[in-house]
C-alpha cells in the first residue's frame, strides 16, 4: 500500500517542533508496517510562510526558496519524504490562500506515483489547508482520505466566519472516507457543525524514547514543558505555587520552553516570590525532553484548552503522575490511576491538587501508569488503530 501523508504543520528548519507528532506518527507507521511504503509531502511548511505581519523576513523566505533542490526524495527513518519548496502566504494579501498548497501537494502527489506507483490512501493532519487539499487531490486523482483533526481550539478563530468554520474545513471533512480526532471532546467539536462524527485516534508517543525513570532531585520536583504562551496557563500555575508557598528546601519547579509570555512569566514569578523555587528551563531539545521527564517527580501542566496533549503522555509513559485541567484533551488521559483534574482557571483547586500529588506521590505506581499509557498511546496501539481505519476504506 503507498499511503500519502499531508500534513499541514511539519518540522521544518525555523519550526523544528512545528508538527513532531505528526513526523513521528510517520515514522511509527512505516516502521510497524512493512507492506505500507509511507510518502510524506513537504514544502518547507514555516521556511515559507511569508507573514504579512513580519515583511522584512520576506526576502530571506524569498532567497530561501530559489536556493531549494527541485522534485526531491529522501528516505528519513523509513520515510520517504517528497519535496517541492513553496512560497505561501494568507488570504488576506493578493492571491494568497491555499492555491500554492494545492499547486505543490498535486507536484509531489504526481512525482511519488511516478516513483512508486499508485496512491492508495491520503492521510491529511489538520483539516486546513492539509485536509481541504487532500480533498481536491483525492476527488482528482480518485484516491480515498482521512484526516486527523488537531487543532486547538478547533476551529481556529482565522478560520471562522459568522460563527462558521470556513468552507474549506466544511469541504475536507464533508467528503472524507472518515475524519479521525485525537480525543473524544474534539470528535464532540466537530460533529457540532454538522459534519460526520469523526473516530477518535490519539496522539502517540515513542514508547522507546520516553522510559521509566528515577528523580535524581533531593527535592520534590514538578515538570512543566509548554510554549509559554496564554493557552497553556503558566499564569495560573504561578498563582497556585504562590498560594501554596512550599519550602525551597523541598520543592522545586521546572518550567520547559519558550514564547512569546516568557518575559511576563518570569516577572510574574519575581514578583510572586517564587524566585527560589521556580527555575526556567528555556528552550528544550526534542532528544532533551526525556530525561526532564524522567527527572522530575510529578508533571502538571494547567492549559486553558487542549485537544489532546501530547506531553501529559509523554509524562505517562516516564511513570509519572499528571495533573491537568479539564480542557478537553486531559479528560481522555488523566484518570484515577494516573492523576488529578481541576478545572479551567481554578487556582485554588490546583494549589490543592498539587499539595495532594506531592503527599501522595508515592501511593502512584509508576509501573501501573506505564502500562495503562502502553494500552492506549504506545506506537502500536495507535498504529494497529490507523491500519484498520486504512484497511476499512481501501475495501470500499
Amino acid at each position: 500500500m503507498n499511503l500519502f501523508i499531508i500534513p499541514s504543520w511539519y518540522p521544518s528548519a525555523s519550526s523544528s517542533l512545528s508538527g513532531v507528532f505528526i513526523q513521528e506518527q510517520a515514522q511509527a507507521i512505516a516502521e510497524l508496517s512493512s507492506d505500507v511504503r509511507v510518502i510524506v509531502s513537504i514544502w518547507g511548511h514555516s521556511d515559507g510562510v511569508l507573514n504579512a505581519k513580519r515583511p522584512w523576513v520576506w526576502p530571506r523566505r524569498i532567497l530561501w526558496s530559489l536556493n531549494q533542490p527541485r522534485d526531491l526524495i529522501l528516505l528519513r527513518h523509513g520515510v520517504y519524504e517528497v519535496f517541492n519548496p513553496q512560497i505561501t502566504w494568507s488570504d488576506r494579501l493578493p492571491f494568497g490562500g491555499a492555491r500554492q498548497i494545492i499547486d505543490v501537494n498535486r507536484r509531489n502527489f504526481l512525482l511519488a506515483q511516478e516513483k512508486f506507483g499508485p496512491i492508495d490512501m491520503v492521510h491529511a493532519h489538520v483539516s486546513y489547508p492539509g485536509g481541504y487539499v487532500a480533498a481536491l487531490l483525492a476527488k482528482e486523482f480518485g484516491v480515498p482520505y482521512v484526516i486527523t483533526e488537531h487543532m486547538s481550539p478547533f476551529p481556529f478563530p482565522s478560520l471562522m466566519k459568522k460563527g462558521q468554520p470556513i468552507r474549506e474545513v466544511a469541504h475536507a471533512f464533508e467528503h472524507a472516507a472518515t475524519g479521525i480526532a485525537v480525543s473524544p471532546s474534539l470528535a464532540k467539536r466537530v460533529a457540532s457543525f454538522g459534519y460526520p462524527m469523526p473516530r477518535v485516534v490519539p496522539n502517540m508517543v515513542d514508547e522507546r524514547t520516553f522510559v521509566l525513570g528515577a528523580p535524581q532531585s533531593g527535592k520534590m520536583v514538578f515538570f512543566t514543558l509548554c510554549g509559554l504562551t496564554e493557552q497553556k496557563g503558566i499564569d495560573h500555575l504561578l498563582e497556585a505555587i504562590a498560594l501554596w508557598n512550599p519550602p525551597a528546601e523541598h520543592y522545586e519547579f521546572r518550567i520547559g520552553g519558550d514564547g512569546r509570555q516568557r518575559a511576563y512569566y518570569q516577572a510574574k514569578s519575581i514578583a510572586l516570590g517564587l524566585s527560589d523555587r521556580v527555575k526556567w528551563l528555556g528552550v528544550v531539545s526534542r532528544e532533551n525532553a526525556p530525561d526532564l521527564f524522567r527527572q522530575c517527580h510529578i508533571y502538571v501542566m494547567p492549559s486553558r484548552h487542549e485537544t489532546f496533549g501530547v506531553v501529559y503522555a509523554e509524562a505517562i509513559a516516564c511513570g509519572k503522575p499528571i495533573i491537568a485541567t479539564r480542557c478537553g484533551g486531559p479528560e481522555f488521559i488523566v484518570n484515577e490511576g494516573n492523576g488529578l483534574l481541576v478545572d479551567v482557571g481554578d487556582v485554588p483547586a490546583l494549589s490543592l491538587a498539587m499539595q495532594k500529588l506531592a503527599d501522595n506521590w508515592s501511593h502512584y505506581s509508576p509501573t501501573a501508569i506505564r502500562q495503562d499509557f502502553d494500552k492506549r498511546f504506545s506506537r502500536h496501539a495507535v498504529v494497529s488503530q490507523l491500519r484498520s481505519l486504512y484497511n476499512e476504506f481501501l475495501k470500499k
